[in-house]
């Protein structure tokens, strides 16, 4: 992914080459096969894969993971509100002229949804409030 950010313009790889890279990582990543396609890093490899498209993407969509995880404590609410927004802040980073990368738009939304549908179980636990808080104590 980082060659591909680093090495791509010059090589003709655009946004869109970078997007399906990160998308292809990001999937390895959600259903690993050493794993048995259970567990994985995926809100971690998206990230890096916001970072691989555009800095101030991954920063915009950091920042908003760090500021719900400061002040609601849920890391799964932060990952879920990171992944909601990821696609509207490519949105708006690409300026008023509507000039965007419908490739990366695409990934960006499929990434998006299955980081929703990987945190179903969340979703749940988060609306009957047994969900676990940032830095609880395990009981």
């Amino acid at each position: 992914m980082f060659v591909i950010c680093i090495a791509g313009p010059d090589l003709g790889m655009g946004a869109g080459t970078a997007a399906m890279a990160g998308l292809a990582a990001f999937l390895g990543h959600l259903y690993p096969v050493f794993f048995g396609f259970r567990g994985g890093k995926g809100v971690a490899t998206a990230a890096g894969a916001l970072f691989g498209i555009d800095w101030l993407l991954g920063l915009a969509t950091g920042t908003t993971w760090a500021i719900v995880a400061f002040f609601f404590r849920y890391s799964s609410l932060a990952s879920l509100a990171a992944a909601f927004f990821a696609p509207a802040f490519y949105v708006i980073g690409s300026g008023i002229a509507w000039v965007f990368d419908r490739t990366v738009l695409a990934a960006l939304i499929v990434m998006s949804l299955l980081l929703v549908w990987r945190h179903r179980e969340n979703v749940r636990r988060l609306l009957a409030g047994t969900e676990s808080r940032l830095g609880a104590k395990k009981r």
